[in-house]
């Protein structure tokens, strides 16, 4: 089979085909290019399918083509050789980088997988003893890296963005992962991207499944979501922005709340520092995030990481704020008993969710009223408490540096 130069499109389209044809497991004969350019609609993909709308429009605009038998073969997995040439019909440019892979020389995606290094959506780093192996299956973790590397080849904002959060020690991504494991850490900004924009999300029980593969339904609204985002900048995303927020200063406050910096310094003031409680130990604020309940519905990136069910009855004009701490008890005491008389922001009354515990790996006391923390014992846990959204209230604590945090809703 003689192998195109890709420099042309109907030649991309042709030989992504007959990929198509190699990399599934089925006896079906590719279109040709013809019948890739008219085709749009397939025999097992009905308009009662979930992805029908994004197939057809795949199909339409070229990016995504289907079999000579009239199949798309939808729970086919993509594999790294496709999405390759999928993103590359999406980028269609004329730089390619020449890939020191020894396993791409002769392969029908060579050319796309040039022109993705050029890109940069594919990263030779990633891949070791310069094998790209073209035909295994993509990743939901190894998607999320080309994906938001096409971003930040769209828009440097993203590539900030992306930085910033491999860069921080408090950068917090919602998934289970973070705290269960079964991610890889460099992994996790780009997945934060990902969710941030809605390209990838996560599933029913919130987890990622970094090492999931992706099929070529999902792959089709995919392709047609990173279309849309590449129009946008981070800053369109409300998500991106809390996850940026907090791996720069340790809260959310700022992007998801009504409250202000004012001439005093925020969280990112005390993040760490230590607060002596009278008679009771000393404690340091790692994170606070903040989840919008003032509404009939909750709010924020970080709402289904720690908070479960409607806003707070008695008052939906509140919010709820999430504290990560550290305590070195001077004596046994409880969640309720820190709380007494202590400065507000470094002791919170009420413990986690027990359900999201459990989901996320979160540590936190089982209940607010016995002395589970016991005197001279390290812990590292976290605690809520209401936040009323009302000018003339300020959020404010003190470390015992005196160093300040405080915000205010103005007036």
């Amino acid at each position: 089979m003689k192998r195109g130069t890709f420099r042309k499109k109907s030649q991309k389209l042709l030989l992504a085909t007959l990929a198509l044809g190699v990399a599934t497991p089925v006896i079906a004969i590719p279109a040709t290019n013809a019948e890739a350019a008219t085709v749009t609609t397939f025999k097992d993909v009905p308009k009662s399918h979930w992805a029908y709308q994004s197939i057809s429009e795949v199909a339409k605009k070229g990016l995504v083509t289907g079999y000579s038998d009239g199949t798309y073969k939808p729970s086919a997995q993509v594999t790294r050789a496709e999405f390759a040439t999928f993103l590359s019909r999406i980028f269609d440019g004329k730089d390619r980088t020449t890939a020191k892979f020894t396993d791409v020389s002769s392969h029908w995606a060579k050319d796309a997988i040039q022109e993705g290094l050029a890109v940069g959506f594919i990263q030779e780093s990633d891949y070791a003893n310069n094998k790209f192996e073209p035909n295994k299956p993509m990743t939901r973790g190894e998607m999320s890296r080309w994906l938001a590397n096409g971003l930040a080849h769209a828009n440097p904002e993203y590539a900030k963005a992306i930085e910033e959060m491999a860069n921080s020690s408090l950068t917090l991504i919602p998934i289970p992962e973070f705290y269960k494991g079964g991610v890889n850490k460099k992994d996790l900004p780009y997945i934060g991207v990902m969710l941030a924009t809605g390209l990838l999300s996560g599933y029913e029980d919130f987890s990622f499944k970094p090492n999931g593969n992706t099929t070529r339904a999902e792959v089709a609204t995919i392709l047609i979501r990173f279309m849309d985002t590449l129009k946008k900048a981070p800053s369109d995303f409300t998500g991106l922005q809390e996850l940026l927020e907090v791996a720069n200063t340790g809260t959310n406050i700022l992007t998801i709340s009504n409250y202000k910096k004012t001439k005093y310094t925020g969280y990112e003031g005390v993040l760490g520092k230590p607060h002596t409680h009278e008679n009771k130990g000393v404690a340091t604020i790692e994170r606070a995030i903040f989840v919008d309940t003032t509404g009939s519905k909750a709010k924020g990136i970080y709402k289904d990481m720690f908070f479960n069910g409607e806003p707070y009855s008695l008052n939906k004009n509140v919010y709820m704020v999430f504290y990560e701490y550290t305590l070195v008890p001077s004596r046994d005491v409880s969640i309720q008993s820190i709380a007494n008389g202590s400065l507000e922001g470094y002791a919170s009354s009420f413990n986690v969710d027990k359900s999201k515990c459990e989901q996320f790996n979160i540590s936190s006391p089982k209940n607010v009223y016995d002395n589970v923390f016991k005197k001279g014992e390290n812990y590292r846990y976290w605690a809520s408490q209401v936040v009323i959204n009302r000018s003339g209230i300020p959020l404010k604590g003190r470390a015992d540096d005196n160093s300040l945090f405080y915000y205010e809703i103005p007036q």
